[in-house]
């Protein structure tokens, strides 16, 4: 799928948590934070903490894959010497 807003990746998370059958506040202490930001990360929150979110996702078994915006340079020369 792809996730262009926070909304989408919290409406992606979601629908995971709930496919594989945890609540909120299970998710919440597999990945050691509050319910209440799993609440806020399924709400798509746009100041959610990337590292939370990421442990959030793989714990629903998601993984995150970024590639270059057809539209945009190749990511090797956006990065150019940071990169490598």
């Amino acid at each position: 799928m792809l996730v262009s807003t926070a909304e989408d990746l919290g409406r992606l998370l979601r629908e995971a948590r709930k496919r594989a059958g945890m609540t909120q506040a299970e998710l919440a202490g597999r990945i050691a934070t509050s319910r209440q930001w799993v609440i806020s990360a399924e709400a798509g929150s746009p100041t959610s903490r990337l590292d939370l979110m990421l442990d959030a996702l793989r714990t629903v078994d998601l993984l995150v894959d970024v590639s270059p915006d057809e539209g945009e340079p190749d990511l090797d020369l956006v990065l150019g010497a940071t990169h490598g």
